[in-house]
């Protein structure tokens, strides 16, 4: 027997009722389910008895016995055995075989119902045994009411296999299906690009991208300097990227590279490694690197040849990319004619600046004829000086360090050519008298002009002037003195220090030069404010912004570039949804002219974004125009089934790409609603239950840099008919005292409730009991005047949230008042009154 049936006896002689016991055991020591009504020992005026519970599968044994009216007991008849064995499997119907091809056709288990089942157990492991489950536990697997079951994670590519088994509305296992099995792929090949962000050909600043792949959360990068990708040689990058693109936030090193990219899914799955196009870094790759390498005078004028000079300004162009240059001199050999290199580590011989040019420092003596709140004075070794005095010059270029946190620099570039001298230095005039500097002598900058670098400082010769302090304020006050040179002679280049390169200024930098007597420094006889200041701007051109456009509306993880910067070392990118960028959503710093987030912002607002450039000091420069985007996540579209008389069905959409999990919202027919979050895109109701209409509706997720997600916007409300039909196969049969009603199991019942009245509006009960089988035998005493008429009966399923669906509804006949002993027939009903034969 598929569940333990009702009971049924022959009337005895003399008895007012009986009194029934079902037990386990033939000796009756193990009574099925208690005492009481239902129960496995009761008292009952039916000639039948039924158990109102599931019990779990074996032999049962059953006796009965009549009682008379005076609560007298007569002898048990025969013990009966009956054997319950629910053995009905599941039939895969769906899902065995199939190879899934994630995300694009999600997996669906499929089986057909088993009667008297309220729920099925879904296992899925990766071997035969099912002994290595991947979803839930063996001791708790996955639960679902229906007879389908949607995958809600991604798994790791290979064979799995699976099998479901029924349990009661007690929580009795049945038969487990036979075991099926599918096979799991995630295809993750994708085409790639290297491409270079900047067109000058002294740059190569590469970002990396590759199309998106189905089902991808993030992505992982590597850029390796060894074809087989070794650990040690990794150069490129740390964590993942939810976007399709890359750019390194470190420079790379002057070399060749290999690099590649991987898909990962959000259960950290990773796909296969996709190769990209190998590549050639090379910063300032060309001849000469430093372009324009001169030699000039006080006023700018360029010299030509290895000129004789007291004040030697060697200037140049600035390079893309570059953000420090190194100078060095060497002893021009005129014996041998070469250039001797032997003394460019050495003070004097050799500089660090963020400036196009180069002037030799003083060596300054220690004095301070100026505050001490002034910082000290840039100086250096002296030079020799003299006819034969000639010096070679070579400049590099600098890049930012690279991510091993070495330098990264381009080739030399001789002024004049390998071997050839630059400049003859010749003694600058003796001091001799204390002066002060007049206005005319001032050339470069010129008074009120604007430059977009720092500048180099020249002058005339002030007679009696021995050697120079060059002070730079921000104020015409010179209270706050951002750096102070000190020179022999009478041009000043700013070397690298704590104040220079210069910061960008909204007004207007000052600076004077202050004369003094000895060659080291001292007698100084005058302050800024007596030596005709003059002014300047200092504005650095802020980097362009080139994507997402201003006003753009975006639905791709957003992509930030700009253009390169003169004298970047680094860019910081502020985004934010405050357009004072007072609490950013991304403050990166990175090298690159490019970046894509790994955030992901908030949809439907208007986000603000900008950029500048810092120095190799790290100091801001000018801000980039403030440009605005709109990130517009994509909706999911659903391609739901239609309800069958089985549960709801799986509730499907078109995967999102980029998106790391699905919300669904659920809006019950009563009113309340329940939210789900699922990895895959397509979604089965576990549970369900309740009678009318049910709203489902999806939205995507997408992952943000601090590991939590931001949604987008909700799919349309999709509606689903649940309903209780009323039960197939119901009647109610009755013979003599005999009252049984019975029906076909209901997939979507956990219970059923049976009802009998002598009325059919039912307003006025005999009795109402909830069953889990599809059989009861009401307990009516139809020696009772009120209940001689005619009875009704009606049964209906309950779900699991207790509500009660559409009734089946018969009758039974009015009958005689029974004599004691005698054995009558019942007549059948089907919804209607029982018809006399």
């Amino acid at each position: 027997m598929q569940q333990l049936p009702a009971i049924s006896w022959n009337g005895v002689r003399g008895a007012a009722g009986y009194e029934y016991q079902v037990a386990a055991d033939p000796r009756f020591n193990s009574i099925a389910l208690g005492t009481g009504s239902g129960k496995g020992t009761s008292r009952t005026h039916n000639l039948a008895a039924a158990l109102d519970k599931a019990v779990p599968n074996g032999a049962y044994y059953w006796r009965v016995r009549g009682l008379t009216a005076r609560d007298r007991v007569g002898a048990w008849s025969r013990v009966r055995r009956v054997v319950k064995a629910w053995t009905t499997a599941p039939q895969i119907t769906g899902g065995d075989g199939a190879a899934v091809n994630w995300p694009t056709a999600p997996l669906v288990l499929r089986w057909s119902s088993v009667p008297y089942a309220t729920k099925y157990l879904v296992s899925i492991a990766t071997d035969p045994a099912l002994s290595n489950i991947v979803l839930g536990t063996a001791s708790q697997p996955n639960e679902t009411q229906g007879t389908n079951f949607a995958l809600p994670v991604s798994l790791a590519p290979g064979a799995y296999f699976w099998a479901v088994t029924p349990v009661d509305a007690e929580g009795h296992r049945g038969a487990r299906s036979r075991v099926a099995s599918f096979q799991w792929t995630w295809p993750t090949t994708t085409s790639t690009s290297v491409t270079d962000l900047n067109p000058d050909l002294r740059v190569f600043d590469p970002v990396f991208s590759w199309n998106p792949v189905p089902g991808a959360a993030r992505y992982e990068v590597e850029v390796n300097s060894a074809e087989g990708f070794p650990a040690g040689s990794k150069w490129c990058c740390a964590g993942a990227t939810t976007g399709t693109s890359l750019a390194p936030l470190q420079v790379l090193a002057n070399n060749g590279y290999y690099w590649r990219v991987r898909a990962i899914d959000a259960r950290g799955n990773a796909g296969v490694w996709n190769y990209g196009q190998s590549f050639t870094k090379a910063f300032d790759n060309v001849e000469p690197s430093i372009p324009n390498l001169t030699v000039r005078d006080v006023n700018g004028s360029a010299l030509t040849g290895a000129p004789e000079t007291n004040t030697p300004l060697v200037t140049w162009d600035p390079v893309p990319g570059a953000s420090r240059y190194e100078v060095q001199l060497g002893v021009y050999n005129h014996t041998g004619n070469y250039c001797d290199w032997s003394l460019a580590s050495q003070a004097g011989y050799h500089a660090d600046t963020a400036t196009t040019a180069w002037t030799p420092l003083g060596p300054w003596s220690g004095s301070r004829p100026f505050s001490e709140a002034w910082p000290s004075p840039q100086r250096d070794g002296a030079l020799p000086t003299g006819p034969n005095d000639s010096y070679c010059v070579r400049v590099l270029a600098r890049s930012d360090d690279d991510a091993q946190h070495a330098q990264v620099t381009s080739e030399w570039t001789y002024l004049n050519g390998y071997d050839n001298p630059a400049f003859t230095f010749t003694p600058p005039p003796a001091g001799s008298t204390c002066a002060v500097t007049p206005a005319s002598a001032y050339r470069l900058p010129i008074n009120g002009s604007a430059t977009p670098r720092t500048p180099y400082f020249t002058w005339d010769p002030v007679s009696g002037a021995g050697s120079y302090y060059v002070v730079v304020a921000r104020d015409s006050g010179f209270t706050h003195v951002v750096d102070v040179g000190f020179t022999d002679v009478n041009a000043y280049a700013p070397r690298l220090a704590s104040g220079t390169p210069l910061s960008d200024e909204t007004t207007a930098y000052y600076w004077a030069v202050m004369p003094a007597t000895s060659a080291g420094g001292a007698g100084v006889c005058s302050d800024p404010a007596h030596d005709s200041p003059q002014s300047f701007n200092k504005s650095s051109v802020a980097p362009a912004p080139i994507a997402p456009a201003s006003g753009a509306e975006v639905s791709a993880q957003p992509s930030f570039r700009w253009s390169s910067a003169e004298n970047a070392r680094t860019y910081r990118l502020q985004v934010s949804q405050d357009p004072t960028f007072g609490n950013p959503i991304d403050n990166v710093v990175t090298d690159a002219t490019a970046y894509t987030s790994s955030s992901t912002y908030p949809a439907d607002t208007v986000i603000y974004w900008r950029v500048r450039a810092n120095d190799w000091n790290g100091q801001g420069l000018n801000w980039s125009p403030t440009q605005t985007f709109v990130r517009r996540l994509p909706v999911p579209s659903p391609t739901h089934e239609s309800a069958t008389n089985e549960g709801i069905p799986p509730f499907s959409w078109t995967p999102v790409q980029g998106a790391s999990s699905y919300d669904v919202h659920v809006e019950q027919a009563d009113g309340t609603t329940k939210d789900f979050n699922f990895e895959s895109p397509s979604f089965t109701v576990a549970k369900y239950y309740g009678i009318g209409i049910v709203h489902l509706q999806v939205r995507a997720a997408f992952p943000t840099a601090t590991g939590g997600t931001v949604a987008g916007g909700y799919s349309a409300l999709q509606p689903v008919l649940l309903s209780l039909a009323a039960p197939g196969g119901a009647r109610g049969v009755r013979s003599g005292s005999r009252l049984l009603v019975s029906w076909n199991p209901e997939p979507d019942a956990k219970q059923y409730e049976v009802e009998t009245s002598t009325t059919n509006g039912f307003g006025s009960r005999i009795e109402s009991h909830r069953v889990d089988g599809t059989s009861w035998t009401p307990d009516i005493d139809l020696r009772q005047k009120q209940n001689r008429g005619t009875l009704y009966w009606r049964v209906a399923p309950v779900d699991w949230g207790g509500n009660v669906g559409s009734f089946a509804t018969g009758v039974f006949a009015s009958p005689r008042a029974p004599k004691h002993g005698r054995r009558t027939h019942g007549r059948r009903t089907h919804g209607r009154r029982q018809r006399r034969r």
